[in-house]
């Protein structure tokens, strides 16, 4: 008995219906091309930052700009294909319930294949950070999420296709049409980053599609009315738990960084509100003398115009009165001090 032969009879045995439809479609004759592609996915990713160790990072801004362009294209595909399937004609709640595990709906398939092809050139994000060197965004969350995404969207559009995974790809989709247009945005350049003031809703979206996931897997599961390979179900739902952990940590320590930043502007505007900032220190509106009393001006052949009281100078009817020390730091000292006063 062969490997197929052992994995499709314990399919069997947990109820899911594989379709003999897609065995000649790319990449699905098999499992051998999809783990081909995940391992050498995982090499290149860790030879490439040595290769890059000693080089500048590659430019790739219009090679990136239509890949993402290409990404939000795909994504608005798969959701305008979900929507032709007429999910939601029973309602929301049994939304994939009108197409069973083992169907072979051949809309549906096509479906399933251009999603887990969306899952096989979303590959491609790691390998442009590590050609433009930004080795700090490739973390264990990223990579892990892009592994599983496509064996899992493989393994069940082989093994298990139903209305379940159409749900679950239509959500996962339309947070990409979003994430995708914000990094076509992004790279743009600055007069479109003035708009990307949403940045950080574009994690919450993922959050919440995680927790819609676990809420309809839940649903789909215990509902008599949805019958779905058991065994998928608990596979997507641990995954997606472990993807929804991962995630509030990136979410927490982002926000935290933010808030530290917010907080250290905040204590800088409070110290230069009420006064002038010199060396860090809150004047209330007397700048502290500097060299025993002289203001200096960097360009020393240019009359410096002082506007603060400074050094013993006060103020009276809005006007400032100078005193001596700082008409001559200001003026120079053929600034004659002693006709002033007389007059």
């Amino acid at each position: 008995m062969s490997y197929l032969e052992k994995v499709d009879k314990y399919l069997d045995s947990l109820k899911v219906g594989k379709s003999a439809m897609v065995d000649s479609w790319f990449m699905m004759s098999s499992p051998l091309p999809i783990l081909c592609v995940v391992i050498a996915y995982l090499v290149v990713i860790r030879v490439i930052p040595v290769l890059m160790k000693n080089r500048p990072p590659l430019q790739m801004n219009k090679l990136i700009t239509y890949y993402n362009a290409s990404q939000v294209l795909l994504a608005s595909m798969i959701c305008a294909k979900a929507f032709k399937l007429n999910l939601f004609k029973d309602g929301m709640l049994y939304a994939g319930c009108r197409y069973p595990s083992n169907t072979q709906n051949p809309m549906l398939l096509d479906l399933g294949w251009w999603y887990f092809f969306a899952k096989f050139t979303e590959l491609l994000d790691t390998v442009f950070f590590v050609l433009r060197k930004k080795n700090s965004q490739v973390t264990f969350l990223h990579v892990y999420h892009h592994v599983i995404m496509a064996v899992y969207s493989w393994s069940y559009l082989k093994f298990a296709a139903g209305g379940q995974g159409a749900i679950l790809a239509l959500l996962n989709s339309i947070v990409h049409v979003v994430m995708y247009t914000y990094y076509l945005l992004s790279g743009l350049g600055p007069r479109f980053q003035k708009y990307l003031w949403w940045k950080r809703y574009v994690t919450k979206m993922q959050l919440i599609q995680f927790v819609l996931m676990l809420v309809y897997c839940a649903w789909t599961h215990f509902s008599p009315r949805c019958q779905y390979a058991s065994g998928f179900t608990y596979f997507i739902c641990a995954n997606v738990t472990i993807f929804l952990l991962l995630f509030l940590n990136f979410y927490t320590k982002s926000y935290k960084a933010r808030k530290s930043v917010e907080k250290e502007i905040k204590e800088v505007h409070e110290k230069t509100r009420n006064g002038i900032k010199t060396n860090g220190v809150k004047t209330n509106g007397v700048t502290p003398c500097e060299d025993n009393g002289i203001h200096k001006n960097n360009d020393e052949d240019t009359p410096y115009e002082v506007n603060n009281i400074c050094c013993g100078d006060y103020q009276k009817d809005s006007k400032v009165y100078l005193t001596r020390r700082t008409a001559k730091a200001a003026f120079g000292p053929q600034y004659d001090f002693d006709s002033i006063i007389k007059k």
